[in-house]
């Protein structure tokens, strides 16, 4: 289990990472006259790369190794943050930024290869499932983490702890990561695919650049240029693997992965609840500190019921009821999720901006327990059936797809929201936000029975090794 914690710690990092300097954004501004271009590439300069190179990252893994690609992208991400938070301008820091989402897209996907590596299939799903647990916790800690090192307020320090505190955790993770975990990559021969990951980073770049800046810039002309270019040389990526997937371990991502119907219907649901996860709690911070006038710790410590709601929601429901309800789990966790957003909704509407926090706790604990029961079975279910030989290019796509989900949610729960609450205030905005959610749970709810009818167990899984 020590190993596990190695990989789990890392990957918390990099969430952690994520959401605390979005806590810390505002007094970076000021700390370096940043106008709003700037502030949106500290953001988008490392959401880019790790979104773009998670394929590659993943499959580098398969090549080199899983500890070694693991070890590397850690120190890699221990540098670009020590760069961060040395940074005297606000150009070195948006070039660490994207030497960190570099780091971290070979880094992230390694964790989940090296947990396929250490534990044999009839172990996996319970170590999966909390794995994914673990991820959504460490992402709903983060905007807590920043606003407590903020509220510190050390002389002369101002945002850049935010930075420093990847340094330790990143030290005790290479120093730990060489002495446990284990060597290995994929027990094939895989090698690169240098045309292959040329397409890949070619096409989720024009994908995902206009989506993460479209909605800031008011979605110039470049954005929907960008956008359709996408499309053939991503329709190219998929035309040339199929071609050249019938010889194993030559390609970026094996074609075989999709006969599982686990892996294709877990990506689509994967994608469907990272937007969900992405949007609203953009929603609800902002409403929080602009609607309620909270500052960014007790913002934070508001949403701390929901991170007790995803441990209920993984341990408490989703382990014992996913052997009973199989991928009805899925549904009952939609169902709780859309229950405390619609809850939040009517709790803000009614009390307006003098709702008080005490009123939303309830809410936010349900709104927990209903992601919690998603998270734990649907990280399990898509890798259930991958071969180790495929660990790292399954990890890819999977923290791809989840990366891809994050920013739909932003682009489409998060600019409703915003441009709402430009008129109208964010507490307001915030019953706009929550509708737009329940549409995208609605959808999730409608892919359910693309899963498997049976999340088979354990013991099940082991028979096949």
């Amino acid at each position: 289990m020590l190993a596990v914690a190695v990989v789990m710690l890392a990957v918390a990092m990099d969430l952690i990472d994520t959401s605390a300097v979005n806590v810390a954004l505002p007094s970076l501004q000021g700390g370096f006259s940043l106008g709003a271009a700037g502030v949106q590439w500290v953001v988008a300069g490392y959401s880019l790369p790790f979104a773009v190179l998670l394929l590659a990252g993943g499959r580098l893994g398969d090549v080199l190794g899983y500890r070694r690609a693991f070890l590397a992208g850690t120190a890699g991400f221990l540098a670009a943050s020590l760069g961060c938070a040395l940074a005297p301008g606000p150009g070195v820091l948006i070039g660490a930024r994207t030497a960190q989402g570099a780091a971290a897209a070979l880094m992230v996907p390694q964790a989940t290869s090296l947990l396929q590596l250490m534990y044999a299939p009839g172990e996996r799903a319970r170590v999966m499932g909390l794995f994914g647990a673990l991820a959504g916790l460490a992402a709903a800690l983060g905007p807590l983490t920043g606003g407590a090192l903020l509220r510190l307020d050390l002389p002369g320090a101002d945002w850049r702890p935010v930075f420093l505190l990847n340094v330790p955790v990143a030290l005790a993770a290479l120093a730990a990561g060489a002495a446990l975990l284990p060597p290995g990559g994929s027990p094939r021969a895989v090698r690169l695919d240098p045309r292959g990951t040329a397409l890949a980073v070619a096409g989720l770049g024009l994908l995902v650049l206009p989506l993460v800046q479209g909605p800031a810039l008011h979605w110039p002309p470049w954005c929907a240029l960008s956008l359709a270019a996408a499309v053939p040389v991503l329709g190219l990526l998929v035309a040339d693997q199929r071609v050249r997937g019938r010889r194993p371990g030559t390609t970026l991502v094996d074609p075989g992965l999709f006969r599982h119907r686990s892996f294709g219907s877990g990506l689509l649901l994967s994608l469907l609840v990272e937007a969900v996860m992405g949007g609203l709690m953009l929603a609800a911070t902002l409403t929080l500190q602009d609607g309620l006038g909270l500052r960014p710790l007790a913002a934070a410590l508001t949403t701390l019921p929901m991170v007790a709601g995803m441990v209920v929601g993984v341990v408490v429901l989703a382990e014992p009821l996913t052997p009973r309800l199989g991928r009805h789990v899925v549904t009952a966790g939609c169902a709780l999720l859309a229950a405390g957003t619609a809850a939040m909704a009517w709790v803000l509407h009614h009390g307006g901006d003098r709702t008080h926090v005490w009123a939303l706790l309830p809410e936010l604990a349900v709104v927990g327990a209903g992601l919690g029961m998603l998270m734990g079975p649907l990280f399990a279910v898509t890798l259930q059936h991958v071969a180790p030989a495929d660990a790292g290019a399954a990890s890819g796509v999977l923290e791809s797809v989840e990366q891809l989900g994050g920013v739909l949610g932003v682009v489409s729960v998060g600019t409703l929201f915003l441009h709402r609450a430009a008129g109208h205030g964010s507490v307001a905005a915030f019953g706009w936000a929550a509708g737009a959610v329940l549409a995208l749970v609605a959808l999730a709810v409608a892919a359910v029975p693309a899963l498997p009818r049976h999340f088979r167990t354990e013991e099940e899984l082991g028979l096949e090794v």
